[in-house]
């Protein structure tokens, strides 16, 4: 545990007498389904993988829409060990901080939101994708948002968690432009996105002030805007006044053609309404 704990985290239910958190459950239920897809593929061969798969084609005209969640199932691989630590220490540490409900939320945004917009993406070109690296650096994204100058260890190397995000970001980018997995680098932004973005607008950090310094900015530009246009305004009618009042002064009332005429009784409108307030 680090620094901030939210109201809201406690367990979801206790087994055993042991709590069982979020984090807790989703790692159960990642080695479940890694256990049963390995023993999947022994029986069926790649017909298992690509059940599972994030298949845009199969969801926009099949309705599977199973395949939203199912994406982020780990093929067999020794990476999904690192992965689960990496959910575990992480995930831990962003659901102390948002709390339960919160942390289930921003994890289903995690999945769901990379999924629907790659539906978007596939009316147009069919996109496939399957393993769930991006959503746990997405939860990593969203601990480096919380804590961005914790210094990490990772390989007896320190850097802060902000500096490791980076480094991590970068190298999964490469690694997917260099072999033209371009859904694998789609999923990968859009998930440092959701944990980034998700993380502010709940107020780590500094949170959204940015937007919200930006937008007093521009409305108090607005404010001295209409401020300076009133006085210009009024100075312009100023001076119109004080020139129909030379001519009548010179030449008579008589002298008044209809437009300064209707500025003359306008203006003289206005100045009785303000004597009466």
């Amino acid at each position: 545990m680090l620094y901030e704990r939210s109201e809201d985290y406690r367990p979801l239910f206790w087994m055993q007498g042991r709590p069982i958190y979020v984090t807790t459950l989703l790692i159960i239920l990642h080695v479940v389904a890694f256990i049963v897809t390995a023993l999947a593929i022994s029986f069926w061969g790649a017909a298992t993988l690509e059940a599972i798969q994030l298949d845009t084609y199969q969801v926009l005209y099949y309705g599977q829409v199973w395949r939203l969640f199912s994406y982020i199932i780990f093929p067999p691989s020794l990476w999904f060990v690192f992965a689960m630590g990496f959910l575990f220490f992480a995930g831990r540490e962003v659901e102390q901080f948002v709390g339960r409900k919160i942390f289930i939320k921003f994890y289903a945004a995690v999945v769901l939101i990379p999924a629907i917009l790659m539906c978007l993406i596939g009316l147009v070109w069919p996109q496939y994708h399957l393993g769930g690296t991006e959503s746990v650096f997405g939860v990593f994204v969203a601990f480096a948002t919380i804590y961005p100058g914790i210094v990490l260890s990772i390989w007896f190397i320190n850097l802060t968690v902000k500096g490791w995000a980076w480094v991590l970001f970068f190298t999964y980018s490469l690694i997917d432009i260099a072999s033209h997995q371009w859904s694998s680098l789609l999923v990968l932004w859009m998930c440092t996105a959701v944990g980034y973005c998700g993380m502010r607008l709940i107020g780590a950090g500094r949170g959204m002030a940015w937007l919200t310094d930006w937008l007093e900015e521009r409305h108090s530009q607005k404010l001295i805007r209409q401020h300076n246009f009133k006085i210009v305004k009024e100075k312009k009618a100023t001076e119109s006044i004080d020139a129909i009042l030379d001519k009548i002064s010179k030449q008579g009332v008589n002298s008044l053609d209809a437009q300064e005429r209707a500025v003359l009784e306008n203006a003289r409108t206005k100045l009785l309404e303000r004597d009466k307030r």
